[in-house]
Parts: structure tokens; C-alpha cells; sequence
């Protein structure tokens, strides 16, 4: 009987393995839709991009506007690097809508978020108040 409470006790006690959570796609080059507001079409805007954590041991991320129109594209980023690809100007005022694909592995980018470029005035924001 103690065997028995034993043998349950280093069941319990061992690590529970689950699934990757790696996220990869089944179309390749894993295209994601992202949307950003543009407040001006003469203001230079960048997307700020994040590797997945696991996965991709180097990976590019492409991006496209309306039309499979170029607009830049990454460095070769490891797991979990971040990068700014210089998007340009000549986005309308209000929404609009790029494609970030991957290049050289399966798997959406972990984040993204949209940068003004070339910014004339100081910067007011969170990153100003840190120090």
C-alpha cells in the first residue's frame, strides 16, 4: 500500500509535459493583416515587429500595402528580436491596412505596433516620463 502512495506521489510530482506552443501557420509565409490610423499622409510611419519566442531560429518579416505593393522588410531577426521596418509616407488619413508575411519560417509575427518617424516635435509619450 505505501509502494502504491509512493509511486502516486512521484506521479504527481513530475513535470506535466504539454504541447509546444509554438504558433506556426498552414499557408506559407503566414500572412497577418495589421491595422494602424495615420493621422497625415505626409507623416513617415515604421511597424515596430517582434519575433515569435520559439520557433524560428532566424526569420524576415515582409511588408506589403494595398495591391502586394513592397514596402519593407526586416532584418534577419532570432527568437524574440525586435525591429522597425521603415514603411514611408503616402498613408491616407484614417485607417489602413498592411501584410506582414514571414520569410524563411512559418510563423506570424508575436507583436506588432506602428511608429511615427521623423518626428519634428518632443516626444510627450510614456517613453519621455521614464527617467
Amino acid at each position: 500500500m505505501t509502494k502504491a502512495f509512493l509511486l502516486a506521489g512521484l506521479v504527481l510530482a513530475a513535470p506535466v509535459f504539454a504541447q509546444s506552443d509554438e504558433v506556426s501557420c498552414p499557408i506559407r509565409g503566414c500572412p497577418t493583416m495589421v491595422s494602424f490610423a495615420s493621422v497625415s499622409d505626409s507623416r513617415s510611419y515604421g511597424l515596430l515587429i517582434a519575433a515569435p519566442d520559439s520557433g524560428c531560429r532566424h526569420v524576415r518579416f515582409r511588408i506589403e500595402g494595398r495591391g502586394a505593393i513592397f514596402l519593407g522588410q526586416s532584418p534577419p531577426l532570432a527568437a524574440g528580436e525586435l525591429a522597425v521596418v521603415r514603411m514611408g509616407r503616402g498613408f491616407p488619413e484614417g485607417r489602413n491596412r498592411v501584410t506582414v508575411a514571414s520569410v524563411g519560417c512559418d510563423a506570424p509575427p508575436a507583436a506588432t505596433r506602428r511608429v511615427v518617424l521623423a518626428k519634428v516635435g518632443p516626444d510627450h509619450g510614456w517613453r519621455a516620463a521614464g527617467d
